[in-house]
């Protein structure tokens, strides 16, 4: 899912505590059907900056906007709920900081 991205380099382990991009890539599998019927522009490349995240120099990681994620979520309960998909905890979008706060999270 996050093949073709911007970036080349990720950290592991991730926000989510992945130590292998596998098993990152396993986790990330529920997600699969909301990405291929792009229920938001938003979803794919808060995922990936979730479960990839770009690596930036001396090691930093980027993390995620609130407002992607609140996008993300919000454009797609409807076929998370079909699914049986639930957004995991650790990815409350209360959790991540809003840009205007924190200007080097992924928009």
């Amino acid at each position: 899912m996050c093949q073709d991205l911007p970036y080349n380099t990720t950290f592991m382990p991730n926000l989510l505590n992945h130590y292998d991009q596998q098993t990152a890539a396993l986790a990330m599998e529920p997600f699969h059907p909301m990405v291929n019927l792009q229920c938001s522009p938003d979803l794919r490349p808060f995922l990936c900056a979730l479960y990839a995240p770009v690596c930036m120099e001396y090691g930093r990681v980027s993390l995620p906007c609130r407002s992607l994620c609140t996008h993300a979520k919000r454009d797609c309960q409807k076929l998370m709920d079909m699914f049986g998909v639930t957004w995991p905890e650790e990815t409350e979008c209360s959790s991540f900081r809003k840009k205007v706060h924190f200007p080097v999270c992924q928009i």
